[in-house]
């Protein structure tokens, strides 16, 4: 039984954060801040390099950083932890 309570574990609340604040610096990093309507339009982003105009790009690299680093963060916590 506790071998299968250490599997389903929740990650502890540090685990959390880190990868919230990793998704929200790519989304940072892609969002779209300016850009010129031309055929194709152009966009940059708010440190001033191109980024993709649609705006589905930003949100969805960073909900997928945010899961892969909370998920990989998870998984070397919980390798750390002692056996139950």
């Amino acid at each position: 039984m506790g071998r299968l309570r250490r599997w389903v574990a929740r990650p502890d609340v540090g685990t959390i954060i880190v990868a919230l604040l990793a998704g929200f610096a790519v989304l940072l990093a892609l969002f779209p801040a300016s850009g010129v309507d031309t055929q194709p339009p152009v966009c940059w982003s708010m440190f001033f390099y191109e980024v993709p105009c649609s705006g589905w790009v930003a949100p969805l690299a960073a909900v997928t950083t945010a899961g892969l680093v909370g998920l990989a963060l998870w998984r070397v916590v919980r390798q750390r932890e002692p056996a139950c």
